[in-house]
């Protein structure tokens, strides 16, 4: 696989919106003003971690009153959710990218998700929109289960299935990658992922 082939899956042009903040998934039906609010959110979340989100530093980060902000979300956990649909549709959408085929969603598809983490790994720290969505579910264990329920059906699968020992092991892989990333362990250039990629089979 050559260097080139890692692709994101964020439009560069959608980065500058909002001053450089985290680009949001298109659900214009409720109006640019909520998806300025969850790119806020994001960002507060990011700049200061989860622990310190407030609906007022959304609202200073958004530059929106906070009348402004109950009109979209009728409060925190309202807020939250919404950002956590957004996010676990925009991780799938990268996955779903990086698939070759339309074969078995399983090893194929763990694969892809492999590759997807890999090439957001390489993404400026505002645009680690997989970082925000851990992030909320560590703190928030009902988020968590929202998180999974929302991917389960995005991918169309229903839990049950055991998925095999291949499958499994590609996404541990990822998910030890996300983690990685997310808490900085270890600084993975994008040669030392593209040989992670190659190894297997990606």
């Amino acid at each position: 696989m050559k260097r080139g082939a890692l692709q994101s899956g964020v439009d560069p042009s959608e980065t500058r919106r909002n001053g450089g903040t985290v680009p949001v998934s298109p659900l214009r039906s409720n109006g640019a003003r909520r998806e300025q609010l969850l790119n806020a959110t994001a960002k507060v979340i990011l700049e200061k971690g989860v622990g310190n989100l407030t609906l007022d530093a959304v609202c200073e980060t958004a530059h929106v009153s906070k009348g402004g902000l109950l009109y979209y979300f009728d409060g925190k956990t309202a807020l939250l959710e919404a950002l956590v649909d957004i996010l676990v549709a925009q991780v799938a959408d990268a996955a779903e990218q990086q698939r070759c085929s339309d074969a078995d969603v399983g090893v194929e598809g763990a694969r892809a998700r492999l590759r997807a983490i890999a090439c957001m790994g390489e993404l400026p720290r505002s645009q680690q929109l997989r970082q925000v969505l851990a992030l909320i579910c560590a703190a928030y264990p009902e988020l968590a289960q929202r998180s999974r329920s929302k991917a389960s059906q995005r991918s169309g699968q229903s839990g049950t299935k055991e998925m095999s020992i291949d499958e499994l092991h590609l996404r541990l892989l990822a998910d030890g990658l996300w983690l990685a990333d997310i808490y900085e362990c270890d600084r993975i250039t994008a040669e030392r992922r593209l040989e992670l990629l190659e190894l297997c089979g990606g």
